[in-house]
């Protein structure tokens, strides 16, 4: 009984917590929030970790760091022994993906984008679907202390609109930090299965630009990218297209890239640069990773992807040492693993020692850089976010230290190999507090879930009688 009435005193005052939030966004309340009294992993260029330090927000931003008076908080959050890091960053994810989560263990890539792609076309999502895939991508990710995500989205090609408006609204009503990058290729050598639709230039060049103009409807915490597919699956015409239309738009350009003889090519045709993202970046040579230093293309490592599909073993550390800025992806979890980044740190460190000499390992201290402040300039967003720095964007995670963090010997070594998720507590994007004390507070989790799970016997349908 006594242990029943703690609970129900626990959920009383969480529901309370939530509710004041709630009135004081939803009145557009201006908001100074302290986090007091906490171990900070900044992330600046120091490397700086403050202990018993103070956090201010002040609305959307960090207004100080260190010694704070909380006489100038309008709201304080005791934080005793926990951990406040800056908000994760999933610079290449793939959110549709979640509708294939466990399906095609395959023995080549070729056969899984095969099956993947013929099983997402005979699904025939609606943009309801869409909406519910992508905000259980969002919780998921957030429940694992992810704030900003690049959702490379291959959008249906009628009525395109409609499901990019429900990709936005999801990444909106969660309250995650979201890119759209929209998806589009117009070849596909390695899947001779798949009829592609047609893509006529200009016409595709009007919905991108119309696509560019609706999710800037969104606000400013949604933001557009171009995400052409692989090289091997775009012609040089559409990529070029794609990096005329990137600059007169300002936005970034992220695309897929495996290897030789890829780099060369786009260099060759002169689609490289510093507002270029690759995810991958696997089989490279030593001359092509000399290549993507000099224009200062970035890249972001996908080590769970990569793993599950046999794909190879990027070599990161040579990257790192040629002055490459690299980020981290969760991918998709249907060709991966789960939405999460730090599993993407801890298989970044753990991977090429199983395959490389210690001289291209990589640090836990590297792979959780790559996990924040890395992916953060991968998504050219690096004076906004990925690291708690006066002025930046108020995007932090605290965290409540599960047995994975204790005792704590290295912070960051543990962070990077031990921790999974298990230690979140509260979420901050923007100021806001999307997750607080392990309860998120923007999306019904339950109607959630249960829109979720009704797409099974859909999934299962689709599978039994295209494959079996």
């Amino acid at each position: 009984m006594a242990e029943r009435d703690r609970k129900s005193s626990r959920n009383r005052s969480a529901a309370t917590s939530r509710v004041r939030w709630d009135e004081s966004y939803r009145n557009n309340l201006p908001m100074k929030i302290l986090l007091e009294y906490a171990t900070v992993v900044t992330m600046n260029a120091r490397k700086e970790i403050l202990y018993d330090a103070h956090v201010l927000i002040e609305d959307s931003r960090i207004a100080s760091v260190g010694v704070v008076n909380s006489g100038e908080a309008d709201q304080v959050i005791d934080c005793r022994g926990k951990i406040i890091i800056p908000g994760l960053v999933s610079a290449h994810s793939h959110l549709t993906g979640l509708l294939q989560r466990g399906l095609w263990d395959e023995d080549s890539f070729e056969s899984w984008s095969q099956k993947s792609t013929a099983t997402e076309k005979s699904f025939q999502a609606s943009a309801d679907d869409i909406y519910t895939l992508h905000s259980a991508a969002c919780l998921e990710f957030i429940k694992h202390g992810v704030t900003t995500v690049l959702n490379m989205f291959t959008v249906p090609s009628d009525v395109p609109l409609k499901f990019i408006d429900a990709s936005c609204r999801a990444l909106q009503d969660s309250g995650i930090r979201g890119i759209l990058a929209l998806s589009v290729k117009d070849q596909s050598p390695d899947n001779q299965a798949i009829v592609l639709d047609p893509i006529h230039a200009e016409s595709w060049v009007s919905q991108a630009k119309e696509a560019a103009a609706h999710v800037s409807d969104f606000g400013s915490r949604i933001s557009f990218m171009l995400a052409p597919s692989a090289p091997q699956r775009c012609s040089d015409r559409l990529l070029m297209r794609c990096k005329d239309l990137a600059e007169s738009l300002g936005v970034e350009v992220a695309r897929n890239l495996y290897g030789e003889p890829m780099v060369k090519r786009l260099e060759k045709i002169g689609f490289l640069g510093p507002h270029l993202s690759v995810a991958h970046a696997i089989w490279l040579d030593e001359e092509e990773i000399d290549i993507l230093s000099r224009h200062r293309v970035n890249v972001v490592h996908n080590p769970s992807s990569n793993m599950k599909l046999g794909s190879g073993v990027a070599r990161i550390k040579k990257l790192l040492d040629r002055g490459i800025t690299v980020g981290l992806g969760a991918d998709s979890v249907n060709a991966g693993t789960v939405y999460s980044i730090f599993e993407q740190m801890k298989l970044a460190v753990l991977l090429p020692r199983a395959v490389w000499k210690p001289k291209d390992w990589i640090s836990p201290d590297e792979a959780f850089q790559m996990g924040c402040a890395g992916g953060a300039r991968a998504m050219l967003l690096g004076n906004e976010i990925g690291s708690i720095e006066e002025g930046k964007k108020a995007d932090l995670v605290v965290l409540k230290p599960s047995t994975g963090l204790l005792p704590t010997n290295n912070l960051i070594a543990q962070l990077a190999l031990s921790e999974s998720g298990e230690s979140v507590e509260t979420v901050f994007v923007d100021g806001e507090p999307i997750l607080l004390d392990g309860r998120v507070m923007k999306i019904d989790e339950d109607a959630l879930l249960d829109a979720l799970s009704s797409l099974g016997p859909r999934i299962a349908t689709v599978v039994n009688t295209s494959f079996h």
